[in-house]
C-alpha cells in the first residue's frame, strides 16, 4: 500500500473548505479549494453559516480530489482532517465539525485509519513539510483569525511568545479592504494594490531611528517587546475610508506599516529565542509585498525569513495531509 497509497485530508477553517490528497512522501496529488461566500460589506461569517457552506462544499471537492487520485492510480490508505485551531486544550469552533464528521465516515467506509490535527500544525506543514519531531524553530502565524509567534517542537507548536494582543493582520487587511469597498476576504485584492503603488512610499527615518512613510497619514504600529497592538492603526484606517482617502495611497501605507512591524517582532523574537531563522505560515504569508520587505529587511539583520509556496501559505488541507503521512508511515 506504501507505493501507492494515499492520504485524503481536509480542513474546514473559518473562510476556505478545502480538500487535498497527497502521497506518502508528501507529494500533492490533488488539492481542491473553495472560499467560502461572504455577502458584499460584510467583514465575516458567523460559524453556522460557515459550517452549512462547509457541508455543502464537501462532497463536490472530495468528487474532484477522488477522480485525480484514481486517475493517477493511487489508492487511499489513510484520511485526516483539522480538528480545531490550535494543538491546545479547549481550542475549538464549530466549523471543523463539518471536516471531521465527513472524514470520520470515509474512512470507515473505506476501512482505513484516521487522523485529526489543528489548523495550526496544518498551515505549518504545509510551509516546510515534514520537522524532525525533536527540533526546534520558531513560527510566526498570521492569518485572518491568529497572529502569533510559536516556538516550535518539529511541527507541535509549545508555547507562544508573541505576537498580536487584539486583532489579527488578517482582520486589519480585511476589515480595511471592507471599508473602502472590496470584497472580503480582501487580502489578495490589497496586497496587488500594494504592489501597484508601492514606489509612491517615501521611506526616512523618525529621530527614534524607525523607518517611517513620509507625509503618510498612518502612525507606526505600536509594539512593546514580542508583541504588537493593532486596533489603533485600524482606527486610522476606518477614519481615512470614512473621509474619502484614495485606497491607492493608503494601503501601500499599511502594508509598509506591517511589514516593519514583523520585522521588528521578528528580531526581537530571535534575539529572545538565540535563533537566526523565522518561518513564516499563514494567509498574510502569501503577500507579496509583505514577503519582499521581510526579504530585504530581515536578512540585513542577519535573519533568514522561511516561506513556502505562496499557495500553500493559504487556508489549504495539503499540511493536514503530509502530517496523516508522517504518522500513519511511522505506524506501519
Amino acid at each position: 500500500m506504501k507505493n501507492n497509497g494515499a492520504v485524503l485530508a481536509v480542513d474546514t477553517s473559518n473562510y476556505t473548505t478545502s480538500v487535498a490528497v497527497v502521497d506518502m512522501n508528501g507529494k500533492v496529488i490533488a488539492d481542491e479549494r473553495k472560499l467560502l461566500q461572504v455577502k458584499k460589506g460584510e467583514r465575516g461569517l458567523r460559524q453556522s453559516h460557515a459550517l452549512f457552506q462547509h457541508i455543502s462544499n464537501l462532497p463536490e471537492l472530495i468528487d474532484r480530489a477522488a477522480e485525480k487520485t484514481r486517475s493517477q492510480g493511487f489508492n487511499i490508505a489513510c484520511a485526516a482532517a483539522s480538528n480545531k485551531p490550535r494543538p491546545e486544550e479547549g481550542s475549538y469552533m464549530p466549523v471543523f465539525l463539518a471536516g471531521v464528521n465527513s472524514v470520520k465516515s470515509i474512512s470507515s467506509v473505506l476501512d482505513v485509519p484516521f487522523f485529526s490535527f489543528s489548523h495550526q500544525e496544518g498551515h505549518i506543514a504545509a510551509v516546510c513539510g515534514l520537522r524532525d519531531k525533536n527540533s526546534r524553530a520558531l513560527s510566526f502565524h498570521m492569518s485572518g483569525g491568529t497572529g502569533e509567534i510559536v516556538e516550535l517542537k518539529g511541527n507541535k507548536p509549545v508555547d507562544i511568545i508573541g505576537g498580536i494582543r487584539d486583532i489579527s493582520f488578517g482582520q486589519l487587511i480585511d476589515r480595511t479592504g471592507v471599508a473602502f469597498g472590496y470584497e472580503f476576504p480582501a487580502g489578495a485584492q490589497l496586497d496587488r494594490l500594494a504592489m501597484q503603488f508601492k514606489n509612491n512610499i517615501n521611506v526616512s527615518y523618525s529621530r527614534k531611528g524607525r523607518l517611517t512613510a513620509k507625509n503618510g497619514i498612518l502612525k507606526p504600529i505600536h509594539i512593546e517587546g514580542n508583541f504588537a497592538d493593532l486596533s489603533g492603526i485600524e482606527t486610522e484606517c476606518m477614519r481615512a475610508a470614512e473621509a474619502g482617502y484614495p485606497a491607492e495611497k493608503l494601503v501601500p501605507e499599511l502594508f509598509f506599516y506591517i511589514s516593519e512591524a514583523l520585522v521588528r517582532l521578528t528580531v526581537n523574537s530571535c534575539r529572545q529565542a538565540d535563533t537566526d531563522c523565522m518561518i513564516f505560515v499563514g494567509g498574510v504569508a502569501s503577500s507579496g509585498f509583505i514577503r519582499q520587505q521581510l526579504e530585504e529587511r530581515l536578512q540585513k539583520a542577519g535573519i533568514t525569513p522561511v516561506f513556502g509556496n505562496p499557495e500553500l501559505s493559504t487556508d489549504n488541507a495539503v499540511g493536514i495531509g503530509r502530517l496523516a503521512a508522517g504518522v500513519y508511515i511511522a505506524d506501519e
